[in-house]
C-alpha cells in the first residue's frame, strides 16, 4: 500500500516536474483549435473552470500552487501542496490534476499512519497556522525545499516526525526529533522513472500565456 502512495503522489505530479525543467515554447506544439481556445480564456478562468469540476467547495487556498499545462491536445490543471503535513490518525486529499479537455479527475491522498481509513469522507488538505508550525520545525531541521521539484511527506508521531521526501528520480526518508530537531534514521533510495505512457508522446508544458495575450 506504501509503494502505491508513492506512484499516484509521484505520477500526479510528474507531468508538472518533468515540464518545469523543459522550454516552454509553444511553437514545440501544434495546438488544436479548441485548445488555442481555452488558453485565449486566460489562466484565472482556467484554473476557476478546474476548481469547479473538483467540489464546488474547493477554493485555491487549497493548494500552494496551480499550474496550467497542455501538450496541443489537452489542457491539465495541477494543484500542489509541496510539503504534506499529517496528524496522528488523519488522511487528506493534497494534490488534484484535472484534464479541462476530457473533464477528468486525478487526485490522491495521504494517510497517518500508511493504510489509516477515515470514517468520514477524506477532506482536501487546508494549512493551518498550528501545521505551519510543525512544517516550519522540521524545514529548519531538513532545509527548505523552495525552487526544488520535490514533495516532503511529514507524518507527526508522538515524539518525532517521520519524514518522506518525493521526487521523479528518488525517494529520501528521515525522522527527525521533536524534542531537539535531530535527524536519524536516514534513508535513499533511487526510483526508477515511470513510463509516459499516461502523456503519450506529446509531453504537457506549461502555457506561457503572455504568448496569447492581444
Amino acid at each position: 500500500m506504501k509503494n502505491v502512495t508513492y506512484i499516484i503522489v509521484i505520477v500526479l505530479n510528474l507531468i508538472f516536474w518533468t515540464s518545469s525543467a523543459q522550454n516552454t515554447d509553444q511553437n514545440n506544439h501544434k495546438m488544436t483549435n479548441a485548445v488555442k481556445e481555452l488558453i485565449t480564456m486566460g489562466e484565472d478562468t482556467i484554473v476557476a473552470m478546474a476548481l469547479r469540476r473538483i467540489d464546488e467547495n474547493v477554493s485555491i487556498e487549497k493548494f500552494t500552487s496551480a499550474s496550467v499545462l497542455s501538450n496541443g491536445e489537452e489542457v491539465y490543471v495541477s494543484f500542489r501542496n509541496q510539503y504534506k503535513y499529517l496528524p496522528i490518525n488523519s488522511i487528506y486529499y493534497f494534490d488534484v490534476g484535472v484534464n479541462i479537455t476530457s473533464e477528468t479527475i486525478y487526485r490522491s491522498s495521504v494517510a497517518n499512519p500508511v493504510g489509516y481509513a477515515s470514517k468520514t469522507p477524506i477532506a482536501y488538505f487546508h494549512e493551518t497556522e498550528g501545521m505551519q508550525k510543525h512544517i516550519n520545525f522540521v524545514k529548519q531541521a531538513i532545509g527548505d525545499l523552495k525552487g526544488f521539484e520535490v514533495d516532503m511527506i511529514i507524518r507527526e508521531n508522538d515524539d518525532y516526525y517521520d519524514i518522506e521526501v518525493l521526487s521523479a528520480s528518488q525517494e529520501s526518508r528521515y525522522k527527525v526529533k521533536k524534542s531537539t530537531g535531530k535527524i536519524y534514521d536516514e534513508f535513499h533510495a533511487h526510483l526508477e522513472p515511470i513510463p509516459y505512457d499516461f502523456v503519450g508522446d506529446r509531453r504537457f508544458q506549461l502555457v506561457d500565456f503572455s504568448e496569447f495575450e492581444n
